[in-house]
């Protein structure tokens, strides 16, 4: 039975990161292995709407993504089985027809904004943590983060924050915080956060 770490926050406080870096950590240490599962890999399958109605869909909303499956997944990886995992085309908001690939390990790192927030999620989890930065910290590492790397403006980055991203974190990512085993300052170096997150791991798996 794998040990799952659960990791939540909102978006660019720094969840992904940590969640990165405690794979590799493991990934690079001899007799224990991990791998990670990424909830932007759930988002539901809109083949059956308009590009122009998939581009009106909010999908900063937990009804975009679909945890049935992400949980149904999880517990096959909890379980010591493989997955076949959804690949989702971010660009035309649809699902492909390849999946990838993914095999448990002894540790199952499962990431993303609403991972807490999903009630049907939390009987799968042995360690919960999240990562917490203010809403100034999260908007500029977005603003950086979608210019730099997906050919957006600093307008439409701004103008999305506003009506979709910051709601949705006050009404449905903020509030899981209360589920969590760990509160992460994501203002702090991630070294540091790790570090912290390994205390709460069982020593077998150090």
């Amino acid at each position: 039975m794998a040990f799952v770490v659960g990791i939540a926050g909102g978006s660019c406080s720094g969840k992904t990161t940590l969640a990165q870096l405690l794979t590799e950590y493991y990934q690079a240490k001899q007799g224990v292995n991990a791998t990670l599962l990424m909830q932007d890999s759930y988002y539901a399958d809109l083949t059956g709407m308009t590009k122009a109605e998939r581009d009106r869909v909010n999908f900063d909303h937990p009804s975009a993504l679909d945890f049935d499956l992400m949980r149904d997944q999880l517990a096959l990886l909890k379980a010591g089985d493989a997955i076949q995992c959804p690949v989702y085309d971010f660009a035309q908001h649809q699902r492909c027809v390849q999946t990838e690939t993914i095999h448990s390990a002894d540790i199952v790192i499962v990431e993303g904004t609403l991972v807490l927030e999903q009630s049907i999620l939390h009987p799968l989890l042995d360690l919960s943590v999240f990562v917490h930065a203010d809403e100034a910290l999260r908007l500029a590492r977005r603003i950086e983060r979608d210019m730099e790397h997906r050919g957006r403006t600093q307008a439409f980055v701004q103008a999305q924050f506003n009506e979709t991203v910051a709601p949705m974190h006050n009404a449905f990512v903020e509030p899981s915080r209360t589920h969590a085993n760990i509160l992460i300052d994501g203002s702090k170096p991630t070294g540091h956060a790790l570090e912290e997150v390994l205390q709460h791991i069982p020593p077998s798996l150090q």
